[in-house]
């Protein structure tokens, strides 16, 4: 019997003894992990402040186990002017300088945004995720007055202009309906360019024009039927209409076709007392408006300084809307203007894709 107690005995001081070399090794382990966390987090403040980049987000991701919070992850918001070309090499350089361990480090650009992660730390171990992260603008181009005729001025814009954009094609023009199967074919987006009455005289020889005496019946109708005319679209905008979209009973009655149509409204702004978007924002219909006008002087220099503009409207609001003509001048204008863009910065995007 004594010999039994005793055994229990010595196996009691071994359970013991085992408890507190364990807790002694958990413990050693928890100070270097929590040593070798407080110098790296350090040298990363150290990093963001020097790269002078707003903290978007901070996480603390808890260790297995009895582990303490020894992993963090930062999200910093690069802003749009920051220059990209040499950012991936500060990051390295300003890391390896302060003697930190890069496990990886990548760019990444996707569709709505630029990003370079960093995953940093210890010779053995992760203890920070860096995304260092800038939100794309997006741009939207919208051409008009397509239709009338066929050839090379519109082969450069469908097939020669690789970058999205809307083409917005006026019914009864004769080529109206092959121009928007071409668009079609070659990736372009399609929307009806709808005349409609402006102030003052008017050449009244379109075979659909919206009038200010139309009933709501009529206007409805003029509607259908110069859709039926443009295959494939999925938006409409105004030509002209300079008195038509200053006025509510018309413009809501059009907006009432739209919606039921399962359209988005474009307005072309076209007259500062327009309340075509206000009115289509109130009723629901998914819509925008025009920004900037790119080309009323056909220049080159002239429609990239105009495109600046759009790069400053968009930077604000996120999101803008460009419009332009059918002209061989502003093709090669944006021809230009797509070849020098930084797409990690600036998305060129479908009018349907920044509508509300």
């Amino acid at each position: 019997m004594k010999k039994k107690s005793h055994k229990f005995f010595y196996i009691a001081i071994i359970i013991v003894l085992c408890i507190i070399i364990a807790g002694l090794f958990l413990q050693l382990r928890i100070s270097t992990y929590q040593n070798d966390f407080l110098q790296i987090d350090l040298k990363v403040k150290e990093l963001t402040k020097t790269l002078n980049l707003p903290l978007i987000k901070e996480k603390e991701i808890r260790g297995r186990f009895f582990l303490p919070q020894l992993q963090q992850e930062k999200t910093l918001s690069i802003p749009f002017d920051y220059p990209l070309d040499k950012l991936l090499l500060q990051i390295q350089e300003e890391l390896s300088l302060r003697l930190v361990k890069i496990h990886q480090l990548e760019e990444e650009d996707s569709k709505d945004q630029y990003q370079i992660l960093a995953k940093v730390g210890s010779e053995s171990r992760i203890t920070h995720t860096l995304r260092f992260i800038l939100k794309k603008i997006k741009i939207a181009l919208l051409i008009d007055d397509f239709g009338y005729s066929k050839g090379e001025i519109v082969d450069v814009f469908l097939e020669d202009l690789n970058i999205p954009f809307t083409i917005s094609v006026i019914p009864g023009t004769p080529q109206a309906k092959s121009v928007a199967e071409q668009a079609h074919k070659s990736g372009k987006e399609v929307i009806i360019h709808l005349p409609m009455q402006p102030k003052g005289e008017f050449n009244p020889d379109y075979k659909w024009i919206i009038l200010d005496r139309m009933s709501e019946e009529e206007i409805k109708s003029t509607m259908k039927e110069a859709r039926k005319d443009i295959p494939y679209a999925v938006g409409l905008n105004n030509h002209m209409g300079s008195l038509i979209t200053s006025e509510e009973r018309p413009m809501r009655a059009l907006l009432k076709a739209v919606k039921q149509e399962d359209l988005f409204f474009v307005d072309s702004r076209t007259s500062p007392d327009s309340i075509a978007f206000a009115l289509a924002q109130e009723m629901g219909v998914k819509s925008t408006s025009r920004q900037v006008f790119l080309d009323n002087e056909k220049d080159i220099d002239y429609i990239k300084g105009q495109f600046q503009q759009l790069i400053s409207s968009a930077k604000e609001k996120g999101k803008t809307l460009g419009m332009g003509h059918i002209d061989i001048t502003t093709a090669q204008a944006l021809k230009e203007i797509a070849a020098s863009l930084d797409e990690r910065k600036i998305e060129l995007v479908y009018v349907s894709e920044i509508v509300n």
